[in-house]
């Protein structure tokens, strides 16, 4: 079977790899999940403005190890919605931050916007490539701001 030939094992990956004590992200493999033109976007409300910062995959990582260093972190899912046309998907995936997997206080919660595209199609005309991940970005829960019900659910 291809690897990454479905949406659920990109996402199993997403979330294994950033996750983890410090120094413990496995940004190589991470890596394997996103295409090369991939772009990742940070919001953030600055100063009263909303502002987004656009990455590459390199610099996503480059930006990411000093906010993460010496810091215990574990992104979990809580929710996912997905909806596929073709080789293309888009999924909302709902999640918590914590300090350890099973830590009762919650950092914070938010919602990753994945676009996705499968590169392979089959005799019947459905995808059977591995599925990339093409664009991704998210957002945070903030006063006024909170996650939709219906996202909460797998």
């Amino acid at each position: 079977m291809t690897k990454y030939a479905t949406i659920d094992e990109v996402l199993d990956t997403l979330y294994d790899c950033i996750s983890g004590p410090p120094g413990g992200q496995d940004w190589e493999r991470d890596r394997e999940i996103y295409h090369p033109r991939c772009v990742l976007v940070r919001t953030r409300i600055e100063e009263g403005k909303a502002v987004a910062y656009p990455f590459s995959f390199d610099e996503f990582v480059e930006a990411s190890i000093p906010m993460l260093a010496g810091r215990s972190f574990y992104e979990i899912e809580i929710g996912r919605k997905v909806d596929v046309f073709g080789q293309v998907a888009h999924v909302y995936s709902t999640y918590e931050a914590r300090e350890t997997p099973d830590h009762p206080e919650i950092q914070f919660r938010g919602v990753n916007m994945i676009h996705l595209w499968n590169d392979g199609i089959g005799s019947d005309g459905k995808p059977d490539g591995r599925w990339w991940i093409m664009g991704m970005i998210w957002d945070n829960e903030r006063e006024a701001l909170d996650l939709p019900e219906k996202w909460l659910k797998r």
